[in-house]
């Protein structure tokens, strides 16, 4: 994996670097002798995905992965050909955002102290749901937090500029400055202990030492539930940014907090006059 991870790290984003080794590595492992695959062989990993529920940006992100391992394989003489490199799908994107079907802030804040803090998984579950929560960030921005951008005496979070999403400094709130001190002064070392020949200025660590690949992200946050007690990383960043429009939050405040580059994308959370009534009849309907 080493002439990969050389190989991804030179062509593509090194902050993506554990993601797609993450995301390759599941393909090797469903698929029969990967380094030989043909076209059908990738479509029957596609076909999988589909079965497990796999929303579409997901599946074109497990495609594109690898595609990448595919272009390595013949760049490094190790293939002659590319089994997949015209393969695109066509599963339909759904960008409109269910208002109805999110979370309410207070199944949210039980879902964050529902989290058990007694090992260092168990604090890093903390931090990353809190992340969630209170500033609403996405798996990518997680993943690619680095210690530096962690500031406990000002008390904030400096998030990265990515291709979709702005750059912006967002306050913590005060259980979660005491939370991130014991993780970064602690639990994180406990982990790095375990695994001395590693060093990373990654904030969130796995239990190998190295910094956790975006596609994890939901597995830690849900480490240790119930099938029934789960939430999604990317609706829980929905729903509070759909509560914070819901309370009369200024539009464009939103949408810096969001790090969304157009208003049209914060303004898609907003309830719409419809919605507001179904909500309001569904509370009040005798059979509820």
């Amino acid at each position: 994996m080493k002439g990969l991870a050389k190989y991804i790290t030179k062509n593509y984003s090194p902050r993506s670097l554990q993601n797609y080794l993450y995301l390759i590595e599941r393909y090797k492992t469903f698929t029969h002798e990967p380094e030989t695959a043909v076209y059908a062989d990738v479509l029957r990993y596609i076909a999988h995905l589909r079965e497990l529920k796999k929303h579409p940006k997901t599946l074109r992100n497990h495609l594109f992965a690898v595609k990448i391992y595919y272009r390595y394989l013949v760049e490094t003489g190790q293939r002659k050909t590319h089994p997949c490199q015209s393969l695109q799908l066509k599963d339909r994107i759904n960008r409109a955002v269910d208002v109805q079907s999110l979370y309410a802030m207070d199944e949210m804040l039980i879902f964050l102290e529902s989290c058990q803090t007694q090992t260092p998984i168990g604090q890093r579950q903390k931090v990353i749901t809190g992340l969630l929560v209170y500033q609403a960030l996405i798996a990518q921005e997680i993943a690619g937090l680095d210690l530096a951008d962690i500031d406990l005496d000002k008390g904030t979070v400096n998030v990265k500029k990515s291709a979709k999403l702005n750059a912006r400094t967002l306050d913590l709130k005060p259980s979660q400055i005491m939370l991130l001190h014991t993780y970064m002064t602690e639990s994180r070392e406990k982990l790095l202990i375990r695994n001395s020949k590693i060093t990373t200025e990654a904030l969130i660590i796995t239990r190998y030492g190295k910094r956790i690949p975006a596609g994890t992200v939901a597995m830690a946050t849900n480490y240790g539930r119930k099938e029934t007690e789960k939430m999604q990383p990317l609706k829980i960043r929905q729903s509070v940014i759909a509560h914070l429009l819901k309370n009369g939050n200024d539009l464009r405040v939103v949408q810096v907090f969001a790090g969304h580059k157009r208003a049209s994308a914060t303004e898609s959370y907003k309830q719409t006059g419809l919605e507001q009534l179904k909500t309001i009849i569904d509370k009040l309907h005798p059979l509820q």
